[in-house]
């Protein structure tokens, strides 16, 4: 864990994320997860959107997803159902992604604290049209009889 940790603080998720986009470009040149284009793309622009957190703290979260979901596209897509040409080079430049995503999700998480916050989801009375504050009762408590 330590290894993978002075790994992540030397790497710059900005380099990862373009490294990621182009195995992720050369893997569709056959059948592969369509996920992972359009998440990659999200994830520079919410690296450089410094607005808010939360567009990046989204494409932490999208991105340890797609961690799940490529082991499952890979189960069941890995035997080349299709018998397509090129298969095989798209599964490695895949793989590769895919084996590089963890230090992505951790080099994230170091932006995102690095930017001075954390992870955390937040809660309900920051959501969108939600009271400030805590609940108020409407009715001054009478009874109906």
């Amino acid at each position: 864990m330590d290894n993978l940790q002075g790994i992540v603080q030397q790497a710059n998720l900005a380099t990862l994320l373009g490294v990621h986009l182009g195995l992720s470009l050369f893997g569709a040149l056959a059948s592969n997860p369509t996920y992972n284009i359009p998440i990659f793309f999200f994830g520079i622009w919410a690296f450089n959107y410094h607005e808010s957190n939360t567009p990046i703290k989204t494409f932490t979260g999208a991105l340890g997803l797609s961690i799940f979901l490529d082991v499952i596209w890979f189960i069941l897509h890995g035997g080349n159902p299709g018998g397509e040409s090129g298969f095989g080079f798209a599964m490695t430049m895949n793989i590769i992604s895919l084996l590089v995503k963890p230090v992505s999700v951790f080099a994230a998480v170091n932006t995102i604290q690095n930017r001075g916050d954390t992870l955390n989801a937040g809660n309900w009375a920051e959501a969108p049209g939600a009271f400030p504050g805590s609940y108020q009762p409407v009715r001054d408590g009478e009874e109906y009889v």
